[in-house]
């Protein structure tokens, strides 16, 4: 029993990806076509917590939640993002000047009218 306290005394331990990894593995084995890639995820992850080279598994965890953290900005932005283009697309309608691309907003329902373009002032008709 000793020899187990010590040899895991300098272990880097369980953390967040390890943790992931692991729940990640254990529903891949759910399936009878994942379950070799999640008994390695599994496996993975546990060889992570008891390995020496602490300054590594530091250096992939910071990369992890920096990922993660990227992730759910987007997740926050798309989220945000979409609720606020679904508003305006009820009030108004979005067209393209045919000559620079610029995007330009009309309200809806105005009937024919004529939009100028205020980056480069082509005028040009829609309805709206």
């Amino acid at each position: 029993m000793n020899k187990f306290a010590s040899y895991f005394k300098d272990s880097y331990g369980w953390d967040k990806l390890s943790s992931y990894l692991s729940i990640i593995g254990i529903i891949l084995c759910s399936t009878k076509f994942t379950a070799v890639f999640g008994v390695a995820l599994i496996v993975f992850s546990t060889i992570r917590s008891i390995s020496k080279n602490k300054y590594r598994r530091y250096q992939e965890l910071q990369t992890f939640e920096s990922f993660l953290g990227n992730l759910k900005n987007k997740f926050s932005t798309l989220k945000y993002s979409t609720a606020h283009n679904i508003a305006q697309s009820r009030q108004y309608k979005i067209f393209k000047c045919p000559k620079c691309s610029q995007k330009l907003r009309v309200p809806r329902k105005q009937g024919k009218v004529v939009i100028t373009c205020k980056k480069c002032g082509t005028e040009f008709k829609k309805r709206t």
